[in-house]
């Protein structure tokens, strides 16, 4: 039995048909679990939009090439729908400029394998049809008190996003009618990812939407002395909310101004640099069909889009600015940590970053997206940079062997105890594991004298020690001798209060396992003294390795990691086998397999495992 301080825990085992248990992103719906990617007609055409100039939109996201990059969406802003309601209630097109209807444009759009996305708004008319009221009298546009109707509407045209505003509406009631929107949403009868347009950031967003707006409405300038915001004062704004976001869950600073007039070229690459670090919904809105090949280069780059889509989940943030001199840092899932260097100056400067300071240690290789080239090894980088210029660049952090903690190397089979490690890394909660860390709960609890300086969050239990708080992207590496080549079983001992944790190992840079769900506790919401005990088989060669222990889910904590080999395991009548975390909890992710397809079950929905439903 595992005995935390104040409780018995009995430790279970948890094994899914071999295959460790995908985690799913925790929200509400499952959908847009990488921040969603296309078009979004507001910024380019405002509200003058018509039926062929939507379809030649898209035939050019596809021959472009801008659908095959991960621009799937296309989205209609204001303005699409008549200022009267059909004889049913429901909302309709513009008969002039939409003649042939929502549902033959939205299938149109589907047959170039992109997504439709569509404009509504929670007060009693859109934000075009109140500013221009005398154009608009007695309009009918928004959805207020019509939630179910109009969402089973966008449901029968196959409306895959709606953008949902804000104007003309009670400001005593916006979570009533925003939730009563997602709920109309899920009970459509088909998926559609939510984006709520309410200008700012509100704490129950998370819940009912997948992305929102965190600001005023951008506009064509870097700072904006007009009623709109610049993009370096959205970016300013956006970055107070960067522990917001995970998959299924976006900050949302509005759309692209890269390809309109206004911004310099350097200003608009900066902005793809910015949008990619933060891990922001990237919606073009120019006009694609004449795009220049600079402007195209800058949306397809392949690097800015792999560190805006990686599936860990982490918004970056700033870490440092002296005198507009900025450093941006985004963990990424393979371990590789995305720095973005901007110049918030007038005029050219150089911008440095050395990556101690960002708990790298040696040399690492250095990758430039915009370069399109590798920089080589370095401890550090330097760059000058035009006024409003950036640099994005990804650090590829390799395993090196180091002086083991304890002097000599874990051997396999054996226990590794967790607290033993060699070295810590980057994750959510902070740029690095560091003792300044706000959540660095061992420093006054008692647990991180036992490793003074790392920040690594130590807790003496009575068990021994174990380590807690530890957060999307954190790893820990340690040096192990495999005493022979051949398959091996692992066990850990892991808690968590989420229905979303995971980790995985990766051994000299390569995986070993895939992501591997902790269970849920089966009782209590910040219940991490519930340990289980989670198993997955690796093949792991004779010799000397660098042994790295992920987190690519919510919070957890973990005690120790066992290797034994078939039939050397050992074998405890205090384990039992248990039922998976998501038959304690019906919301949880469960997972199935019918013949050779594994699938998840959450909410009595089907998904596959990346996520999409299955119908």
């Amino acid at each position: 039995m595992l005995q935390i301080v104040g409780k018995i825990s009995v430790a279970t085992t948890l094994v899914f048909f071999g295959l460790a248990a995908p985690t799913m992103a925790q929200s509400y719906n499952n959908l847009a679990l990488t921040p969603p990617m296309g078009w979004n007609s507001w910024n380019v055409f405002h509200e003058n939009i018509n039926e062929k100039q939507i379809q030649q939109i898209a035939d050019a996201m596809v021959s472009s090439g801008l659908k095959d990059a991960g621009y799937i969406y296309l989205n209609l802003d204001d303005n699409w729908m008549a200022k009267h309601r059909d004889a049913n209630g429901k909302l309709t097109h513009d008969p002039d400029r939409f003649s042939s209807g929502m549902k033959a444009l939205g299938d149109y759009i589907h047959s170039k394998g992109l997504k439709f996305g569509i404009y509504g708004d929670r007060g009693t008319r859109t934000c075009h049809h109140y500013n221009n009221s005398d154009q608009f009298p007695g309009s009918e546009s928004g959805s207020n008190g019509r939630e179910d109707l109009d969402a089973k509407t966008f449901a029968s045209w196959g409306v895959d996003y709606l953008k949902y505003d804000n104007c003309e509406s009670n400001p005593n009631t916006q979570e009533k009618d925003y939730t009563a929107m997602s709920k109309a949403l899920l009970n459509s009868g088909r998926d559609i990812v939510f984006s709520i347009c309410m200008w700012e950031y509100k704490e129950w967003m998370p819940k009912i939407a997948n992305l929102w707006r965190t600001t005023f409405d951008i506009g064509p300038a870097w700072i904006s002395t007009s009623w709109y915001r610049g993009v370096y004062q959205i970016i300013d704004d956006n970055n107070k909310y960067w522990q917001n976001a995970k998959p299924g869950n976006w900050n949302d600073p509005d759309m692209l101004e890269v390809g309109n007039n206004g911004l310099s070229y350097e200003e608009q690459k900066s902005q793809m640099t910015m949008w990619s670090i933060m891990a922001a919904p990237i919606m073009i809105s120019s006009d694609v069909r004449n795009m220049s090949n600079e402007v195209k280069e800058l949306y397809l780059n392949k690097e800015m889009i792999a560190i805006n889509q990686d599936s860990l989940g982490v918004q970056g943030h700033r870490i440092s600015d002296v005198d507009g001199k900025q450093v941006w840092t985004k963990p990424l899932r393979s371990g590789d940590i995305a720095v973005a260097l901007l110049n918030n100056n007038s005029s050219t400067q150089t911008v440095e970053c050395t990556f101690a300071d960002l708990g790298v240690e040696g040399e690492v290789e250095v990758y430039d997206a915009w370069q399109k080239k590798n920089l080589g090894a370095r401890t550090s980088v330097s760059a000058e940079l035009p006024a409003h210029g950036s640099a994005l660049l990804r650090l590829i952090i390799k395993p090196v062997p180091r002086k083991p903690f304890k002097g000599k190397a874990f051997a396999i089979p054996g226990k590794i105890e967790m607290e033993d490690f060699d070295i810590n890394g980057v994750g959510r909660g902070n740029t690095t594991y560091n003792e300044n860390d706000s959540e660095d709960h061992g420093a006054t609890e008692g647990g991180s004298s036992y490793r003074p300086g790392t920040g690594v969050d130590i807790y003496k239990k009575a068990t021994g020690y174990i380590v807690g708080y530890n957060q999307a992207g954190e790893w820990l590496e340690y040096s192990v001798k495999v005493a022979k080549t051949g398959t091996y079983t692992i066990s850990a001992a892991v808690a968590s209060a989420n229905s979303t944790s995971s980790f995985k190992l990766s051994m000299d840079g390569e995986d070993i396992t895939e992501e591997i769900a902790v269970p849920q506790a089966s009782s209590g919401e910040n219940n991490f003294d519930d340990y289980n005990e989670v198993e997955a088989t690796v093949n792991l060669t004779e010799g000397e390795h660098v042994l790295r222990w992920t987190v690519t889910g919510d919070w957890m904590d973990i005690d120790y990691i066992k290797f034994c080999t078939e039939g050397q395991c050992e074998a405890s009548s205090a384990i039992r086998q248990a039922t998976p975390a998501a038959v304690q909890n019906i919301t949880a992710p469960r997972l199935h397999k019918k013949g050779n397809a594994l699938f998840v079950e959450k909410g009595g929905m089907h998904f596959d495992l990346t996520g999409h439903r299955i119908k």
